[in-house]
């Protein structure tokens, strides 16, 4: 999962470069040129002109906008990657499409030949693509401020395992200033690669001949101080208890690739990163049939909401500038990452210079008002589609805001709206909104969804309001099904709850440290 860069420092960039502008504005005019020389000919019929020259101005029309939401300008330096090549064939595809489809629509692409908008993408890609390879090219020179490669003594050390990482370990250690480690040589247990080369680095053996590898440079002064093997030589046991015992016997050090780079799995006391500790009892059937009436609906309302969502950027765009969609990573079913999606109504935190920005400068009334009408949650649709979310369930929850059992919760989908959502939403507090979470979990239905439905629409008329009656019920619940929970599993190490007596909502006491945004 690749992340967005925060908008803080990143959104001052022009996202478009005059290169790109340039080529866009070329590009259509090669491709019909391409598949039609006669269409561009200075004395060509004069409809026919006018047809080409509207088809230009639309191709252009969407094919800036395009570049602008791919950020292709962001890739326009030295360090152009495969990812970026990546976006140039996916923008341009975009951009053909869009605008083959406003054609057709206008003129069915009478005066312009079917093929052309395929040999535009073409065009327009081998461009934008040409241009970064020649950045590539002007920014191959050292930089200025670069220290020069001082003589160390360096770490010699053999590769176990060819693999993308262990190649693209190589081409690291090349760019290295100055240069601490020196790769000798490789061993793969596929034949067939042995005395082949990768990014240099010679295949002499299999991972059998290590020992005699190593004796074999010694003979001609090379010293081994590491062995370095791939997660996938690792995988068996057997192997690396053997290539092990090897570099015990010669005093050489032994290591996987991503330890030796310090590629170790995050811990985060704060996140809840681990699987449910207990089998739950069956979930409702109507789960199993639940993500085709997500599919369905989120894709309809995506439909009728467009107009709603451009108009709703628009003011976004305005109000607190590029890009108008904000991210941020939450916990979904079965306790999986995801990146939800929201129109940004919040201004960066950050201003260019790194200063931090007082929170009431941050939200403005635009901004207030399109939380307010939960308007910023339209790209959450997307989410649905994608098969993170659900329409209605859990809320999803930040990592550090998981319950300290979120088995049930994570058993599901989480949703835009939901049960908690539409019985006080923000004015809940954290146990309440748990236990309405999971009343909701246990009661889904058809007709309860429906209900939540309309009372959701019913929010932007009346706002937040909390209905004591259902928080009530759902506490009631809870507190039962803890209870018996704890008598069924007496085999586990007792990790009970402790349970205050129950109260009805009234008579909690204060909550407003319970308070939690939906």
């Amino acid at each position: 999962m690749r992340l967005s860069p925060p908008t803080s420092r990143t959104s001052a960039r022009p996202p478009i470069v005059p290169y790109d502008v340039a080529w866009v504005i070329v590009a259509p005019v090669i491709a019909l040129a391409i598949r039609e020389p006669r269409l561009v000919q200075m004395d060509s019929n004069l409809a026919i002109s006018v047809e080409v020259y509207k088809y230009v101005l639309i191709t252009i029309a969407c094919a800036l906008p395009t570049l602008v939401v791919f950020r292709l300008g962001d890739s326009m330096t030295r360090f152009f990657s495969a990812h970026d090549l990546w976006s140039i064939g996916a923008a341009s595809g975009v951009a053909s499409a869009c605008s083959a489809v406003l054609t057709f629509m206008i003129d069915r692409l009478d005066s312009i030949p079917r093929s052309t908008p395929l040999i535009y993408a073409i065009v327009l890609a081998i461009g934008l693509a040409s241009g970064r390879l020649v950045a590539i090219w002007r920014g191959s020179e050292p930089l200025a401020d670069a220290e020069p490669e001082q003589e160390v003594r360096r770490r010699r050390v053999i590769l176990v395992g060819v693999d993308r990482f262990a190649a693209q370990l190589i081409r690291l250690i090349d760019c290295q200033i100055p240069r601490t480690v020196q790769i000798v040589a490789a061993l793969d247990v596929r034949k067939r690669l042995v005395g082949r080369t990768v990014n240099g680095v010679k295949i002499v053996g299999s991972p059998a001949d290590l020992r005699s590898v190593i004796d074999e440079y010694a003979i001609h002064g090379v010293g081994v101080d590491e062995i370095w093997a791939s997660d996938g030589v690792l995988e068996s046991q057997l192997a690396a208890h053997e290539m092990q015992e090897a570099c015990a016997e010669v005093g050489v050090r032994f290591a996987s690739m991503s330890g030796a780079l310090n590629l170790r799995p995050a811990t985060n006391a704060s996140s809840w990163t681990g699987a449910p500790n207990r089998v739950i009892s069956p979930l409702p059937i109507y789960f199993k049939v639940k993500r085709v009436v997500d599919v369905i609906v989120a894709a309809a309302l995506l439909c009728v909401l467009s107009p709603i969502a451009l108009i709703v950027a628009g003011f976004v765009l305005k109000d607190v500038g590029a890009p108008v969609i904000f991210w941020q990573e939450r916990i979904g079913r079965n306790g999986r990452k995801f990146l939800l999606y929201k129109f940004r109504t919040y201004r960066a935190p950050f201003d260019s210079l790194g200063r931090p920005i007082p929170e009431k400068e941050r939200l403005s009334r635009i901004g207030r008002a399109v939380r307010a009408t939960r308007l910023d949650e339209i790209p959450q649709l997307v989410n649905i589609l994608r098969g993170h979310m659900s329409l209605i369930g859990p809320r999803p929850l930040l990592p550090i805001d998981q319950p300290e059992d979120p088995q049930t919760r994570l058993s599901v989908s989480p949703g835009v709206t939901g049960w908690a959502q539409v019985n006080g939403g923000n004015l809940v507090t954290t146990e309440e909104k748990n236990a309405l979470d999971i009343w909701y979990i246990r009661k889904a239905s058809l007709g309860l969804d429906l209900r939540i439905a309309l009372r959701t629409v019913g929010y932007f008329f009346q706002g937040e309001r909390k209905d004591r009656a259902a928080i009530e019920e759902a506490l009631r619940w809870r507190h039962k099904a803890i209870e018996i929970d704890n008598l069924l599993f007496t085999d586990e190490p007792r990790r009970e709850e402790k349970l205050p007596p129950f109260k009805p909502a009234g008579e909690s006491g204060n909550a407003k440290n319970g308070l939690v945004a939906g």
